[in-house]
Formats: structure tokens, sequence, C-alpha cells
């Protein structure tokens, strides 16, 4: 009987070695396992996710994009969905990690490229969004977010920054490709009280999407889910339950 741990890990995107950490599940394998994608950097978040899906027997692999918290290289959204598919790689590459059963969760800006990224990439058997960034040509963060986001990003400025998002936002946008995703799941979920990504940002995805979408608006949350982390936590286990067996 293999333990459940908690382990480093590193891999490369495009040469840049990438730091994280794997979830791995209690018992022999393989197991389910869950790609997290997180917002722009910052204060880390959502790793009381990945211990309790742990804790229900998913892997969780955990990464870092080049040029924030130690990951080699600049900082890029443009490069975002390159790092998100090498996680991928590295994630199937694991005994441990059920290549049927593979998940993609994005967060934020992480959730943008999570959807960019899996509907050119038919591996993830589903995808959850939370709180994310659905079309970048409707959302402007103001000049004190963008001021607070570069101190943790390598390499970037906040004009910088705004660069990334105008070119990024000249291309694809996730409500303009989340139908290709069907009929994989999707599981939605927004605060209904987000001062950062305001939830209409996910009612759209979820209007643009096809078949087997989920939305689940939790009442009163904000961006990080202040309160409610519990809520948002026990809505995304259910799901994941109800889609494991599929």
């Amino acid at each position: 009987m293999r333990p459940a741990m908690l382990s480093g890990v590193i891999f490369e995107s495009d040469g840049y070695r990438l730091l994280g950490r794997f979830y791995r599940a209690d018992g022999e394998g393989p197991h389910p396992t869950l790609v997290m994608a997180h917002g722009i950097a910052g204060v880390e978040l959502n790793l009381d996710l990945a211990d309790a899906l742990r804790d229900a027997g998913w892997n969780v692999l955990v990464f870092h994009y080049r040029g924030c918290w130690g990951s080699e290289g600049p900082y890029r959204l443009t490069t975002l969905v390159e790092d998100i598919r090498a996680a991928v790689d590295w994630a199937l590459a694991q005994p441990a990690v059920d290549p049927h059963r593979l998940i993609l969760l994005g967060y934020s800006i992480g959730g943008w490229a999570a959807v960019l990224a899996a509907a050119q990439d038919p591996r993830p058997f589903a995808l959850i969004t939370l709180s994310t960034v659905s079309d970048l040509r409707t959302w402007a963060p103001d000049e004190a977010m963008l001021a607070d986001w570069v101190r943790f990003m390598q390499g970037m400025t906040v004009e910088r920054l705004r660069e990334d998002l105008r070119a990024c936002a000249e291309g694809l946008q996730p409500v303009e490709v989340v139908d290709r995703l069907s009929p994989r799941p999707l599981l939605i979920v927004h605060g209904t009280a987000d001062p950062v990504v305001h939830h209409r940002q996910s009612l759209t995805l979820h209007h643009r999407a096809g078949l087997n979408t989920d939305l689940a608006l939790i009442d009163g949350g904000d961006h990080r889910y202040t309160g409610r982390r519990r809520v948002m936590i026990q809505r995304i286990q259910r799901w994941l339950e109800q889609i494991r067996s599929t």
C-alpha cells in the first residue's frame, strides 16, 4: 500500500525549469489526477483544495509558470498555454496517474489559459474553471492590480503586462473555443461577489459552452472565496465524484 505523500517536482517547458508539487493519493495507482493552473502570480492559493482532493483519492499537480515562484524564465501571459501543456506531459508520464482520468483546473487567468489549452489538447478528460477570465476583451484590471501583480513576475513591468494583455486579447478567447470541449465534462465555478473578475465572465462562458457543462455560482464568494472556501471545495468534490466513474 503506497502512502499519500507530497513531493516537489521539476519539469521543463521550452527549456525553462518549472517548479511544482505533486500530491499523490493514498493506495496503489493509477489514480485520477487533477492538474491545477494558478492565477496571476501573487499569493499562492487553492492548496487547501489540493489537500482535500488528495484525501479523496485524487493526485494533484500544482505547478508554477515560468517567471514566478522560482520557476525559470520570464513571465509572459503568451506562454501560459505552453506551460500548461508541459505540466500535462509531466503528469501523464507518472505511473501513479490514470491517463484516462486527467482533469485540468484553471483559476482566474489560469482558467483563461486552461480552456485554450484543452481546446487544442484532447488528453484532458474534463475541465474546471474557477473564477476565470473568459474574454480578455471585456476584462480591465485597474492600475493598482497591475502594479501589485508585477512585483511577483520575473522580467515584467506594468507596461509590459498591459502589452501582454492587449496581445492576448487579439487572439482567440475561451468564449470562442469552449464549445470545442464538448462532450467532455466542464464545471464553471465563480463567486457572485468577485471584485477582480466579475461573474459575468463565467456566465458568458457557460452560455457559449456545449453539452455536459455545469455552472456553480457561489453566493457571496469573492475572488479568493473568503469565508466560502469550504462551500467551493465541496462543490468541486461533488462534481468530481459524479464524473469519476463515467
